[in-house]
């Protein structure tokens, strides 16, 4: 009845005179009914529910029942949510080693450089494996940040067109848990060009440019 009001731009009801016979309908109806101990409902319940739903009229519900659909729905959500993550995730690794792999080709003579003032074939390793984990970092930390930025905003456009409010949460244990395999899996994914600036020919890429 309230919905009604508001969407013909009416005032609300103050006291039951203001209601309209259309709104002093009952519409739905909680029923609470006793139980023995050590169970979940009343033997008395289902035999109720199968005489309700002989009126066509009536629709009959169990809470408990609707609340595990729900959470089974939601379930499934999640695991597709987490597996796009993943996908995501391997698209990320796969798009840092082909950029580190390119940049390599441009970089050797900078290698070279290096390990002719002294920087060892594992030190150079090192460096690209650590440039590797530093973007795993970087994409790890502002990823937790934009997803918790676009909970708040998604929570704030569901409350003013639903009324349903959630209060989005970052949970410490899992942030950190995300970051950490972001991290191994960019470091990871640096293998490969750090093993290309690893066998980089000194000789090779310090001759004259032309």
């Amino acid at each position: 009845a309230i919905d009604r009001w508001e969407a013909a731009g009416r005032g609300l009801p103050e006291t039951v005179d203001d209601l309209d016979a259309e709104d002093r309908l009952v519409t739905g109806m909680l029923l609470r009914t006793p139980v023995r101990a050590g169970r979940n409902s009343a033997a008395i319940l289902q035999s109720a529910f199968d005489r309700l739903r002989r009126d066509p009229s009536i629709t009959v519900a169990s809470p408990a029942t609707q609340v595990d659909r729900l959470f089974g729905i939601v379930a499934s959500l999640e695991a597709v949510f987490i597996a796009l993550g993943i996908g995501i995730l391997v698209s990320g690794a796969i798009s840092v080693t082909l950029v580190l792999w390119n940049s390599m080709e441009l970089r050797r003579r900078q290698i070279a450089v290096l390990r002719v003032l002294g920087c060892t074939r594992g030190r150079v390793l090192g460096l690209v494996l650590t440039e590797s984990a530093m973007i795993g970092v970087v994409g790890a930390v502002l990823g937790v940040g934009f997803a918790f930025a676009g909970a708040r905003v998604a929570a704030e456009v569901l409350a003013s067109r639903t009324g349903v409010v959630i209060l989005p949460t970052i949970d410490a244990d899992s942030s950190i848990l995300i970051v950490a395999g972001t991290v191994v899996l960019a470091a990871f994914a640096g293998v490969a060009p750090a093993v290309r600036a690893y066998r980089t020919p000194v000789a090779e890429h310090l001759r004259p440019l032309d």
